[in-house]
Parts: C-alpha cells; sequence; structure tokens
C-alpha cells in the first residue's frame, strides 16, 4: 500500500508541474519526437529521424517522397523512363507497387491513408492497406487536388481542340461516391474561354487557403508556352469569385497560402530562366493588396513560409541578358520580415555553393547545401542561428533553367499543429 500511495503521490506532483508551466502531456510528447525526412540518396529512399539514418527501399532511380498525413507511410516514384508509383509502410518496411505508371501526379489525403495518382488523364484512388485494387477512377481529368476534408476532389476538366479552338475547362468538386459518374460531379465554376487575353488549356494542382475559403492555382496555356508564362489564379470554393493575379513560370512550388488566413505568397515573372525577372510578392487576396520584396538586382528562386509575419527565400544576383556574364551567381537564404520589408541574410553568398530550397518547420529552418560535392541538408534555428549539417549526403535535384526541383530527392515531415 505504502508503495502505491508513493506512485500516486509521485504522479500528482508531475501533473501538477506541468500544469504550472503550462506543459500538456500532448505538448510534452510532441518536444520529444524528433525531426524526420524522406530522401534519396545513391537513386535509393532513406529515412532520417532524429539522428537515425536508415535504407527503406532499393532504386533504380527513386524519386518524389511523399508522406501520408500521419507519417505512417510514405509514396514513391521507382524508375527514369516509366516512374512506376509504389507505397511504403514505415512500421513494417513494406513496399507495394501501387501502379506501373502513375508517377506523374500524386497526392495523398489529408485525412486517411488513401492515395490518388493520375494516369495521363485517368484519375485513380487507392487504400494504402490495397494498393493494386483501385477504389473509383474517373476519366477525362485535366488535374486534380484532394479536398480538405478529404471527401473527395478539386478538379479540372481536359481541355480538347475542336475546329473553332480550344474548349473552356470546368472546375469540379467530385464526391468519392460520385467519382466516375460526370452527372454527378458539381461545377464550381468554368474558366473563360482560351482567348488572346486569356489562354488557358490545363491547370496545376489546387491549393487551398487555411480556412477553406479560396484555391489558388494555375491556368497553363499549351506546353511550350507554359515554361514562360501561366495565369496564377484564385476562386472562391463556391465559384463565386474568380479572379487572374499576375503571371509566373510553371511551378508549382512556387505559390503557397499562410497558414492562416488569406495570403498569398509567390514568385511572380515571366521567362523559364530563375536567374531573370523572378520577384517574391504577398497578396492579400481578399483585400486585393500586395507587397514585392525581392530586392533590385536580385532574383528569388524559391521560398518557405515560416510564420504569417516571416518569410524564408533563396536568392541570388540576377543575371540580366544585356549583362554578358556567364555564369549565374549561386543562391544564398534570407529572411524577410512582411510587415517591415526588413531582409537579414541567413547565409552569405559563395562562389563554391549554393543555398536552396528552405523549408519552414515548426520550430527550425531547413535548408539544402549544394555545390560541386554532394548535396546536404542545414537545419537550424527559424532566424538561421546554430545551424547544423544534419544530413550529409543526398542525392542532387533536376534543374530547369535554373529552377531546382528538391521535393523531388527530399521531404520532411512534422505531425500537424493542432487548429
Amino acid at each position: 500500500m505504502m508503495n502505491l500511495a508513493k506512485k500516486s503521490l509521485v504522479l500528482l506532483l508531475v501533473l501538477a508541474w506541468m500544469t504550472i508551466t503550462s506543459v500538456t502531456p500532448a505538448m510534452a510528447a510532441k518536444r520529444e519526437e524528433p525531426l524526420k525526412a524522406a530522401f534519396v540518396r545513391g537513386g535509393e529512399l532513406w529515412l532520417k529521424e532524429g539522428t537515425r539514418e536508415k535504407r527503406l527501399a532499393a532504386g533504380p532511380f527513386v524519386r518524389r517522397p511523399k508522406w501520408s498525413f500521419d507519417g505512417k507511410w510514405l509514396a514513391f516514384t521507382k524508375g527514369e523512363e516509366e516512374q512506376e508509383l509504389w507505397v511504403l509502410e514505415l512500421r513494417s518496411g513494406k513496399a507495394s507497387l501501387v501502379s506501373p505508371k502513375g508517377g506523374g501526379r500524386f497526392q495523398w489525403s489529408p485525412k486517411d491513408r488513401k492515395l490518388a495518382y493520375q494516369t495521363e488523364g485517368l484519375l485513380s484512388y487507392v487504400d494504402a492497406d490495397q494498393p493494386d485494387k483501385p477504389l473509383g477512377q474517373a476519366a477525362g481529368i485535366g488535374n486534380f487536388s484532394w479536398l480538405p476534408a478529404g471527401g473527395g476532389f478539386f478538379a479540372s476538366s481536359q481541355s480538347e481542340l475542336l475546329p473553332d479552338g480550344w474548349t473552356p475547362i470546368s472546375l469540379y468538386q467530385i464526391p468519392l461516391q460520385a467519382l466516375g459518374d460526370a452527372s454527378q460531379y458539381i461545377t464550381v465554376h468554368v474558366l473563360p474561354k482560351p482567348s488572346d487575353d486569356f489562354f488557358a488549356v490545363d491547370t496545376s494542382l489546387f491549393k487551398w487557403s487555411a480556412d477553406g475559403r479560396w484555391i489558388a492555382f494555375l491556368a497553363k496555356p499549351t506546353a511550350s508556352l507554359s515554361a514562360d508564362s501561366n495565369t496564377l489564379c484564385v476562386i472562391t470554393a463556391d465559384g463565386v469569385v474568380f479572379r487572374t493575379l499576375d503571371e509566373m513560370v510553371g511551378n508549382e512550388e512556387w505559390f503557397a497560402w499562410a497558414e492562416s488566413g488569406d495570403q498569398l505568397a509567390y514568385i511572380a515573372g515571366i521567362g523559364r530562366e530563375a536567374t531573370h525577372n523572378k520577384q517574391l510578392k504577398v497578396l492579400s487576396v481578399t483585400h486585393e493588396k500586395g507587397s514585392a520584396y525581392t530586392p533590385e538586382g536580385y532574383v528569388d528562386q524559391a521560398f518557405a513560409w515560416q510564420d504569417l509575419r516571416h518569410i524564408a527565400v533563396s536568392r541570388a544576383v540576377e543575371l540580366k541578358p544585356e549583362s554578358g556574364a556567364v555564369a549565374a551567381a549561386l543562391p544564398f537564404i534570407a529572411r524577410v520580415e512582411l510587415e517591415s520589408g526588413k531582409q537579414t541574410s541567413i547565409t552569405q553568398p559563395s562562389a563554391n555553393f549554393g543555398a536552396y530550397y528552405p523549408v519552414g518547420l515548426q520550430s527550425k529552418l531547413a535548408w539544402v547545401i549544394h555545390g560541386q560535392a554532394a548535396a546536404r541538408v542545414i537545419v537550424a534555428e527559424q532566424d538561421g542561428r546554430q545551424p547544423v549539417e544534419w544530413i550529409k549526403e543526398v542525392d542532387s535535384a533536376d534543374s530547369y533553367y535554373g529552377q531546382w526541383r528538391w521535393p523531388a530527392v527530399l521531404s520532411f515531415y512534422e505531425r500537424p499543429s493542432a487548429k
């Protein structure tokens, strides 16, 4: 009885201390959760968790690791040509083939372990436990994203070239149970018919604002034109308000909502070269008020929201066509304070390596260092203090005219914060 009484007293004292210091058991557990990332090394899939590294799957040519909402599954592609789509359960280490040709567009549900993927115009979704058995399919889809509650999809139709021109694109909400039955799709909006003022025959994926009121996407012209210029658009979830905001390249990583509110950040500027005419802008969509943050003589090549007041950017000296310079300057990481416009360099420009792909984590800032040697992942405090080399070797990402595709070889996971 005395031992039981002592244990009870100790438990009461611990709970009292946690109450006094405003630390709940859930918060304490969260603080102990190590940082976790999936990455590609030597064409194979690896896991970094805290200080531990583990190989998860062999190649060849693994790419695009994506975490399920709960961090228990990974989806990834394998193969340079066919790009097979696979899923892997971290607990068992078992990897399973989803589709031999499903590597172009795929997304996890925001609420469960369902995975949706698109093969040309066919949208399918599966449960990760039975990845080779589609639960539903729909043809004629241009692009898609999950609805915020995971109950279906927001999707665009495919535009068709007829003798009198391209057909306009329809935007739909598609409940899961209606997938494949076009008569049950809810038409939210029909984009303007392609013309000299608005030319779109495809869309990007769709990104929802944190409150679910707004959707941002790129309206894309034909493939050759979309490499240089696309129209950044927003639409309300009910389709009543549709706006075109700006022009930018076809990079889906280059527009993102803040964690709350209606602020949309993006990198504006036409021309596929990331070394010229690329400016970071932040816009309050509801009030249509925005600001540009890229200093004269520089370009911003990637960014990440850190919180509602700060954005981290990968920035370089602009390579102007008339300058005659042979090589572009390598980028560095800067931190932008939105309200004041104050900007601070986190890393310094270097002739030997560039600092790419800032990632805003809940309590840290990460980025990639890459030069002649293998890429490395750095993790630091949010303002860049106390940087630590966290992953020593990551495969190089592909670069499209200076637009580096680092999410193809590196993906962080943090448990979503409670809202």
